[in-house]
C-alpha cells in the first residue's frame, strides 16, 4: 500500500483508506505522508525505535514510556541492524515488537503550556526488513491497544534505501470504527500537522547522526 503514495508528499488525508498490516481493510480513513531523508534506513529506524531520543527532536510525541517489554528470545523477524543496536547495548529500551508504550501527543505542540495532550496506548504490531522492486527497507508499525470496535487505529512506517545511501520515508495510519468522523472533524489538522512536525523532526535528527558518523 504504501507504494501509491508519491514522494515528498505533505500529510493529507488519502482520497480512499489504506489496509494497514494487522487490520487490513476496511478502515475508514487514512493519512498519509512521505519524504527523502539523506541518511541510511537503519539511522532512521533507530531513532524512531528509541524513546529516550524523542524529547530532542519530536516535538508532536515528546514522550513515549514504555509500558512492557517482551521478554527474549528476539524474534526471527527482528532487522538483523535492530539485533546489531541491542548486542552493541544490551539495556538500551528499544520499541521492539510486542512492545506496549504510551505516546504523550501534543496537539498543539507550539503551545507554551503544552496545549492539548493525549495519551495513547500502544502495541509494536511490526517490526521488519521487508524488499521492494529489488530494494531492501525496514519497516515498523504500531496499533491501539485491544481491539476496541468503535475506533482504533495502525500506524506504518517505511524506510526503503535510496541508491544514494538515503531512503525514502513513508508513513500511513489508518482509523478504523465508527468515531472516526470525530477524529477528522476535531483534532483532524491537529493530527496533520503533527505528523508533519515528526517527519521533519525525524528527518533532521537522522541526517545530522549520519554526518556525525
Amino acid at each position: 500500500m504504501a507504494e501509491t503514495i508519491p514522494p515528498n508528499q505533505e500529510p493529507k488525508w488519502a482520497d480512499s483508506p489504506l489496509a494497514s498490516p494487522t487490520y487490513q481493510a476496511g478502515g475508514k480513513a487514512t493519512i498519509v505522508c512521505s519524504a527523502a531523508i539523506a541518511a541510511p534506513p537503519a539511522t532512521c529506524l533507530e531513532i524512531t525505535l528509541d524513546p529516550a531520543t524523542y524529547p530532542s527532536w519530536n516535538k508532536f510525541v515528546p514522550r513515549a514510556t514504555v509500558q512492557l517489554s517482551p521478554p527474549p528470545p528476539l524474534p526471527e523477524s527482528t532487522p538483523p541492524a535492530v539485533a546489531q543496536l541491542l548486542k552493541e547495548s544490551p539495556n538500551r529500551q528499544l520499541l521492539l515488537l510486542g512492545t506496549r508504550f504510551r505516546m504523550e501527543v501534543h496537539l498543539d505542540p507550539d503551545s507554551a503550556s503544552g496545549g492539548r495532550i493525549q495519551n495513547t496506548d500502544l502495541d509494536i504490531s511490526v517490526l521488519e526488513e521487508f524488499e521492494r522492486g529489488g530494494t531492501t527497507g525496514l519497516r515498523v508499525a504500531w496499533k491501539t491497544q485491544g481491539d476496541p470496535w468503535y475506533l482504533k487505529a495502525e500506524r506504518t512506517q517505511e524506510f526503503l534505501e535510496r541508491p544514494d545511501g538515503g531512503c525514502d520515508y513513508v508513513c500511513y495510519e489508518t482509523f478504523y470504527g465508527p468515531l472516526t468522523w470525530l477524529v477528522r472533524r476535531f483534532v483532524g489538522s491537529s493530527v496533520l500537522r503533527g505528523i508533519r512536525l515528526w517527519t521533519e523532526g525525524l528527518k533532521k535528527a537522522a541526517e545530522e547522526k549520519a554526518g556525525a558518523a
